[in-house]
């Protein structure tokens, strides 16, 4: 594995991101070098999922913030919960809006919003989003303390830290995937699947996120935190299939 820094002039970023599912306004795009040269000096043998960052890093030097001197999966699997989190939120907006906005076929002076059971779809799913969001804040501050001690000398920012963060952000990201493929979308109504719908547009990004790197990583992180747990070496189990 070797990690480097490409000269802006050797590299072409490729506008291919366009026509995806969901998530269009991310803009992940691929680069494409041919023959490119990178100095000696810009490259280090070392993988991205696994930099030492014991008492600091250049970053965490240079800013004074702790929350540099990372391990870079755990903070990438936060980003993915956070996204995730504000998804599960606004669908749950556009799905209270629709029950209000819907008259009921044989009683049309009410709507869906005064039916016991549509109650109890947004009541479930606002559950499970905010806990999504609870486990999500908790975990960020959890990262931040881990970051800080790190830094400090007071305790290593490990893999099985790594680990244990990374799991729990993921989880959280799949609580409000859960909420929004089985209550908010699932009995919504199909003249909301239909594009320029809102509903499918968060159906859209929510789907795209569960095809990402991030989620199909929770097997081997399920076995890492099992391993480390147990006192067993986690570190040749690899998280990316």
């Amino acid at each position: 594995m070797l990690l480097f820094v490409a000269p802006r002039s050797e590299f072409t970023v490729l506008d291919d991101w366009h026509g995806v599912l969901g998530l269009r306004g991310s803009g992940s795009h691929s680069v494409h070098m041919e023959n490119a040269r990178i100095p000696a000096y810009f490259t280090r043998e070392a993988s991205l999922a696994d930099l030492p960052v014991e008492g600091g890093s250049v970053g965490s030097k240079l800013h004074g913030n702790p929350m540099y001197a990372h391990r870079a999966p755990s903070f990438y699997h936060g980003e993915l919960a956070a996204v995730m989190t504000g998804i599960g939120y606004a669908a749950a907006d556009e799905y209270a809006r629709i029950l209000s906005g819907r008259p009921l076929l044989l009683e049309p002076d009410r709507t869906r919003a005064d039916l016991h059971d549509y109650q109890r779809h947004l009541g479930e799913a606002l559950g499970l989003i905010r806990t999504a969001e609870a486990a999500l804040q908790h975990t960020a501050a959890d990262w931040m303390e881990t970051c800080r001690r790190g830094v400090a000398g007071e305790a290593p920012f490990t893999m099985a830290e790594d680990n244990r963060l990374a799991l729990m952000f993921l989880n959280a990201g799949r609580l409000a995937w859960d909420a929004l493929q089985n209550i908010l979308f699932r009995t919504a109504g199909s003249r909301h699947a239909r594009d320029g719908e809102r509903m499918q547009r968060y159906f859209r990004d929510a789907a795209t996120y569960w095809t990402h790197v991030g989620p199909s990583m929770a097997e081997p992180l399920y076995r890492r935190v099992g391993c480390d747990r147990l006192g067993l070496p986690s570190d040749h189990i690899p998280l990316i299939p």
